[in-house]
């Protein structure tokens, strides 16, 4: 038996952003944040019972980025995604290398935005809005990017008009992006959409289980007394961001308090993971939540190959059924996972625990 099947977002437009490759460790390799990901989850929810699938319909409006993004930054996006193709073509040409150009290229921008307290040493440096070299933007990456933000916007809005819980399937993913810079896949922060959302109902807590440190949503709501943002991920001293994530960053000014980080060690297992799980739990009562977002990342899993925790299937259907448990209104925002051949499952075992009764 089941609860009410899951309200579930989906976009087949995510496949309009491939990237052919990326630098990672030395190497140039395949493009982890592939298409495959999303398809591979789309086809075993097509498939199951737990999940009543809802296709895009509208495409968000760009200004109601604004109360997450910078405008700049979204202005940023939305033109280099209508100039790559020229600005690739420019660079090449000047190197006598435009023969080598297909009609589809990604733009690896090379100024990066500086950390927030850093010292550039120039006195007017350039405004720069990327933190690594893992968000290149093709001509149709903005397409897909917005197509992301509507789907948790979508969920969000069914959730605010009377859904218990709804799902978002977002690609390009959300939580590396903050209020003024993009990196780690991520360009617009979906979860912190839902969340600015969902303020109407009160104070919302967000739970990102995803590996790696939600650190565009922790800078987001960094002073934000009304937003609690707990995360528990790799720690950042071997894991990517490395800069954001230690336990010791909890939040400022009047938004001191309201950020929980748990970094947990390469090897972390199912049951260490749940005792930290229930803590996170804990804090989300005592903070008085009224809503729910959870940036959802399948990357804690054992054969992740970009995660080093050993999380197994059947923990995730634990997962669902202790975060469904705290009985509040819950948009889930689709983040990482790159074991392609196993998301669709890892999934839908997931969601057992949300809907499925036991």
């Amino acid at each position: 038996m089941t609860k009410t099947p899951l309200h579930t977002f989906y976009s087949p437009h995510h496949a309009l952003h491939n990237p052919r490759g990326e630098f990672l460790h030395g190497r140039i390799v395949p493009y982890y944040e592939m298409p495959q990901r999303i398809e591979a989850i789309h086809h075993a929810i097509t498939a199951s019972p737990l999940f009543d699938l809802k296709y895009q319909e509208s495409i968000i409006a760009p200004h109601l980025l604004h109360t997450i993004h910078d405008p700049d930054m979204i202005t940023y996006l939305m033109t280099l995604g209508e100039q790559s193709q020229a600005r690739i073509r420019a660079d090449y040409t000047v190197y006598g290398l435009a023969d080598q150009l297909t009609d589809d290229e990604y733009y690896y921008e090379s100024i990066f935005h500086p950390p927030a307290h850093g010292k550039s040493g120039l006195h007017n440096p350039p405004k720069a809005y990327l933190s690594d070299s893992t968000c290149p933007i093709g001509k149709n990456t903005w397409r897909a990017i917005l197509a992301s933000a509507s789907l948790a916007y979508d969920a969000t809005q069914a959730v605010l008009n009377g859904e218990k819980r709804a799902y978002a399937v977002c690609r390009p993913p959300g939580h590396h992006a903050g209020r003024d810079f993009v990196g780690g896949y991520c360009y617009l922060n979906n979860a912190a959409l839902a969340a600015e959302n969902l303020r109407s109902r009160g104070k919302v807590a967000i739970l990102d289980v995803d590996y790696h440190h939600g650190n565009g949503t922790q800078d987001i709501f960094y002073d934000n007394p009304d937003v609690l943002f707990i995360s528990i991920h790799s720690d950042p001293i071997i894991d990517y961001p490395h800069t954001t994530g230690y336990a010791d960053e909890i939040g400022v000014g009047a938004g001191v308090g309201t950020t929980i980080n748990y970094p947990m060690p390469h090897g972390t297992d199912d049951e260490t993971y749940l005792e930290t799980l229930n803590r996170a739990i804990h804090a989300i009562h005592a903070f008085g939540a009224e809503a729910l977002v959870v940036s959802l990342g399948f990357d804690t899993y054992i054969n992740d190959p970009m995660g080093a925790f050993k999380l197994t299937k059947g923990v995730y259907t634990r997962m669902g059924r202790m975060i469904d448990n705290m009985n509040l209104p819950t948009v889930y925002i689709q983040e990482g996972g790159y074991a392609v051949d196993e998301l669709g499952a890892l999934a839908v075992a997931f969601f057992e625990g949300v809907v499925a009764d036991g």
